[in-house]
């Protein structure tokens, strides 16, 4: 397969660690001498940037945190003036405050040439045709997908979310080639394939390039048999950039991270403890070229274990394992990442409800389908004739569905009967 930018991809790993160094001593000066959060950090570490000489001095920085990023809202993570920012993204899902992440033009042109790498990588050229269901509402990583698969020279079609129906229609007739979107998207259209007797086969689709959730191998297996396609997965971090931050490659032996961009550790998520790069832990990020928003060992609540031996594709970027685990309490549903503490903020604006409630999530082959709640109701509540009780119901889904962007099955329940 092509690389797209092997002068960077399959750079010796001394030059790589050398490129890093020197890029990281730029954006800790950046970093303390232009967002207040990151100078306060440091002297009340007793630390100044010239105490950051080498990869090995990142340690002594402390990590930063998506709570640090909702403290810090609107613009306190900012390192550029407004002015220089051309497009802000306001990520779905997060609890407490909300977060506002900024991008330069120059910021902007390394995201489309990171997924363009990931793309070209696993074997899209200009002759493809990508089709695109992924939201092109809040969550930016469509644009992304577009604007990188036209850097390639791609044909795109922007299908969002569009029923499976009109998926289907579209694959048919346009003879898309590519599919973009959730694994759990690409299986519900599977299945309507063979409810419909539509052989899969019949169509032009030959990959997959699937995120945004965390899909287990047995999901990846049944994808890649039932369509006749090969599928890959791609990473990103939603509150730094999705996606872009690594992808697979035709070795599927692991993600490949764009190192020249980011500098990744995996640290113990109970005591914080830098761990080898071999073992299982969560994933920290240092960005390395970003202007408008830089982020200092952020940690990002995944659990996976990092690989620096080359892989047979010929790159020396190194690789982590598919992320299926979180050191947080968040869940991800169809592609949208839901947090315990938001759900209790929503009942919490309900006097007749909680507190105690239950969650899950209802799955098909491992991928998650349908979030469920069962919440304690008051006597009155439980008692109130249906019309009354269904009322309730629909305010209570609008309240939940506008906090977390995703339609919520609710039972309600006697106090007492549930504790969450």
């Amino acid at each position: 397969m092509p690389i797209f930018n092997p002068a960077v991809e399959t750079m010796e790993r001394k030059a790589l660690l050398e490129l890093q160094n020197e890029r990281l001593q730029i954006v800790i000066n950046q970093a303390y001498s232009n967002v207040d959060f990151y100078r306060r950090k440091f002297d009340e570490a007793g630390l100044s940037p010239d105490d950051i000489k080498t990869l090995e001095d990142l340690k002594r920085v402390p990590f930063t945190t998506r709570k640090d990023l909702m403290d810090n809202y609107p613009y306190g993570m900012f390192a550029v003036p407004l002015r220089d920012v051309v497009r802000l993204q306001f990520p779905l899902g997060l609890y407490g405050n909300p977060i506002v992440i900024g991008y330069t033009r120059k910021d902007l042109k390394i995201w489309r040439e990171l997924v363009a790498r990931i793309m070209a990588g696993i074997g899209i050229t200009e002759h493809d045709i990508l089709q695109v269901a992924f939201n092109y509402g809040l969550f930016l990583g469509a644009i992304r997908f577009n604007q990188s698969a036209e850097l390639i020279g791609a044909a795109v079609v922007p299908a969002s979310i569009a029923p499976a129906e009109v998926q289907l229609r579209i694959m048919k007739d346009f003879r898309s080639t590519v599919l973009a979107s959730t694994p759990s998207f690409a299986l519900h259209i599977l299945e309507v394939m063979q409810k419909k007797g539509i052989d899969p086969r019949t169509l032009s689709l030959k990959i997959g390039l699937f995120g945004a959730e965390p899909w287990p191998p047995e999901v990846h297996r049944f994808i890649e048999e039932n369509w006749g396609i090969k599928a890959y997965d791609i990473y990103g971090v939603t509150e730094l950039v999705e996606p872009g931050v690594a992808g697979e490659c035709p070795a599927q032996a692991g993600l490949h991270i764009c190192e020249d961009h980011f500098l990744a550790e995996i640290i113990d998520p109970a005591s914080g403890k830098l761990l080898e790069p071999s073992e299982e832990g969560e994933l920290v990020l240092t960005t390395l070229t970003i202007d408008a928003y830089p982020l200092l060992r952020y940690r990002t609540s995944d659990i996976t274990t990092l690989h620096l031996e080359p892989c047979p594709c010929g790159r020396t970027l190194a690789r982590m394992d598919r992320v299926l685990k979180r050191s947080d309490r968040m869940i991800t549903v169809r592609g949208i990442n839901v947090f315990p503490e938001k759900i209790k903020e929503v009942l919490a604006s309900f006097q007749a409800i909680g507190p105690g409630y239950t969650i899950s999530v209802s799955k098909k082959k491992g991928m998650n389908d349908q979030l469920k709640l069962g919440i304690e109701a008051s006597a009155e509540i439980m008692g109130a004739g249906l019309e009354k009780k269904e009322a309730f119901r629909d305010a209570l889904h609008l309240a939940l569905r506008r906090a977390i962007g995703l339609r919520v099955e609710v039972e309600l329940k006697e106090r007492s009967a549930v504790r969450g």
